[in-house]
């Protein structure tokens, strides 16, 4: 009997042994970064430009500055404005607008155009006409993706239309014009 006994402590011992547990707490953390950035690398310069007198009756020329390397464009007006043209003096600059913040090897959308400028004398005479500005175009193209580097960065090369003012009542003045485009980018 007294060997039974000892068997059975042993077996209720290790059965005691295996049922201790030991449970712990552990942290999760996430950093958010919610923020992409957009940084104006190359201002976006329509060049020098002999601008019209914006005095004839009709729609007027349009200077297209485009994305892909190639030189600006530049269409006739219409009705009695077709002879008087925006002439290049000097060499338009596309701009370029750095996104960096962003995930790598990310891709981010591209709205373009979404709120635009017209383009104004710096005296901000009202009685001068304005350079309009009826679009922005971006490489890539408007509402397309751009696949990002491995630091989260990418190029977007912004390009737009802008256009003499219609039936203007008054002459371009020699100076400085300046106005603002939008872009969007998200994930």
């Amino acid at each position: 009997m007294k060997n039974v006994t000892k068997k059975l402590s042993g077996v209720t011992l290790g059965l005691m042994m295996v049922g201790v547990v030991h449970a712990d707490t552990f942290n999760v953390t996430a950093t958010v970064s919610s923020t992409i950035a957009l940084v104006e690398t190359t201002a976006l310069d329509l060049g020098t430009l002999f601008m019209p007198d914006a005095t004839c009756t009709g729609t007027g020329s349009v200077l297209t500055i485009q994305t892909d390397g190639t030189a600006a464009s530049i269409a006739a007006g219409g009705g009695a404005c077709s002879t008087d043209n925006i002439v290049s003096l000097a060499p338009d600059t596309p701009g370029i607008i750095t996104v960096t913040g962003a995930a790598p090897f990310g891709t981010v959308t591209i709205t373009s155009g979404v709120t635009t400028t017209d383009l104004v004398h710096s005296s901000n005479n009202p009685a001068l006409p304005v350079i309009e500005h009826t679009s922005s175009l971006t490489l890539p193209a408007n509402a397309a993706t751009l696949t990002l580097d491995a630091n989260g960065d990418g190029d977007i090369i912004v390009g737009g239309t802008f256009s003499a003012e219609d039936n203007a009542a008054a002459a371009y003045a020699d100076g400085v014009y300046t106005g603002t485009y939008d872009i969007d980018v998200s994930y």
